[in-house]
């Protein structure tokens, strides 16, 4: 451990070290997932389910880069509602069926899907239910491609708690091994697995796609206005806010790792 007096010189002397943390690492950003998708070499005229849709982005981007068919499943009416606005004013309803369902009761038949996509369901849901169903949906051979934001030992347990309170995260479905764990109960085969980090939070910041000093400046308002904005806007609003702010940064950070697993049915 260093001195005061050699920790500020240090910090006052020209390091290399700093000159390679201006340098750019040339991170992977959200277009990497569409990638890795097409390196899977789907066939036109496959199904694919979107699991936890929204609104039905991602699926009619599926289908039009690829050919595929889609069920754009989501639990929520209000995301079911806007995925059939956007389906319709992409002008694919033949090829986009909307449905409103959750991951762990699909109203597919056995075996009837060739691919499921799924972004950002995983940690709300009770994994080894929803990844039991989606071994149900897939044929055998089918493919599961899910990018899932996970919790690493830098995650405080005290951090752990506000979090998974603040954003509804499932208990038990959090970490690697609970994730990796429901898998292989599920019969599902790990085709691979790339763990992001901070890579795609690292690319919208060069691209300036998100600034994260607006999310520490808001966070630190909040802090100190709680107790008034509680009463003012209700504590669920307030722990929404904050989660959503400290997501971002936990990943700057090492406290939480987005990862993106592609399983295969045995």
């Amino acid at each position: 451990m260093p001195t005061v007096q050699e920790l500020y010189e240090l910090w006052a002397a020209e390091s290399e070290l700093q000159e390679e943390l201006q340098r750019s690492l040339a991170p992977r950003g959200t277009e990497w997932l569409f990638a890795r998708f097409a390196s899977l070499r789907p066939r036109r005229g496959q199904l694919v389910v979107d699991v936890g849709a929204r609104d039905a982005r991602h699926a009619v981007r599926l289908v039009r880069e690829h050919g595929l068919r889609a069920v754009a499943l989501d639990p929520l009416p209000l995301h079911v509602e806007r995925a059939r606005s956007a389906v319709a004013e992409a002008g694919l309803a033949e090829a986009i069926e909307v449905v409103e369902a959750p991951i762990e009761a699909m109203p597919l038949g056995d075996g009837s899907a060739d691919w499921i996509w799924c972004r950002d369901v995983l940690v709300h849901v009770d994994a080894h239910s929803g990844l039991a169903e989606c071994a149900r949906v897939l044929r055998p051979g089918g493919s599961l491609l899910a990018y899932v934001t996970l919790a690493t030992d830098r995650l405080e347990p005290r951090e752990a708690a506000e979090l998974a309170g603040a954003m509804a995260l499932a208990p038990g479905s959090t970490t690697p091994e609970a994730i990796e764990a429901a898998a292989a109960d599920a019969g599902l085969a790990v085709r691979s697995v790339e763990r992001l980090g901070s890579e795609w939070r690292e690319r919208m910041i060069e691209d300036g796609a998100w600034d994260p000093a607006q999310d520490l400046l808001r966070l630190a308002r909040l802090r100190r206005r709680e107790r008034e904005l509680v009463d003012a806007h209700g504590a669920a609003t307030v722990a929404a806010e904050t989660g959503g702010r400290l997501w971002g940064i936990y990943q700057l950070l090492g406290k939480l790792c987005p990862t993106v697993y592609v399983w295969e049915r045995a």
